[in-house]
């Protein structure tokens, strides 16, 4: 069974890391996506019920934000429902103040990759990463808390790499 969950949780790592390298929000919605299946079943194996219930229930909303975005309809109910979502779950599998964390990632998230624009979407995600680095030390899940680690770092490649070129290009001169 442990090495189910490490190769689950290796899996998620690669998924959840290079899901921030894509440019447009489908690639990171999708990548996220099977990131946070991933990791749920990881977290179940593990007796890690909030961690596990936020990543099933991220993983659906991922999909729904993913179609809202591709079909130019507003992703505000959706955030509003799963944020409320959130609260209940973690509420219902409460384990301490530990769960807090996931609970405030989530929320963090569920925020972020509501957002049509992506720079908006790697900047705001990146506290979310600090909360589950915290939580997944906690637990003792090395595969997560080292893709937090990584997602920070491809968050801030992809930043430089996406927008921080855009924001170097100069204007365009009239002839």
């Amino acid at each position: 069974m442990e090495i189910v969950v490490r190769v689950l949780g290796i899996a998620a790592l690669f998924c959840g890391v290079i899901s921030f390298q894509f440019q447009k929000h489908k690639g990171i919605m999708l990548c996220k996506m099977v990131s946070e299946f991933l990791f749920a079943v990881q977290y179940f194996l593990l007796g890690a019920y909030s961690g596990g219930l936020m990543d099933l229930i991220s993983g659906a909303r991922n999909l729904l934000f993913f179609k809202l975005v591709q079909k130019k309809k507003s992703t505000l109910p959706v955030i509003l429902g799963f944020s409320a979502l959130i609260l209940v779950l973690g509420y219902l599998s409460w384990e301490g103040a530990v769960s807090l964390l996931p609970v405030a990632a989530k929320l963090i998230t569920t925020v972020s990759y509501g957002m049509k624009n992506e720079r908006l979407l790697r900047l705001i995600t990146l506290p979310s990463c600090l909360c589950w680095i915290a939580y997944n030390a906690v637990i003792g899940t090395w595969e997560a808390m080292f893709t937090d680690l990584l997602s920070l770092g491809s968050i801030l490649i992809a930043l430089c790499k996406f927008d921080l070129k855009k924001a170097e290009k100069p204007p365009r001169q009239a002839d």
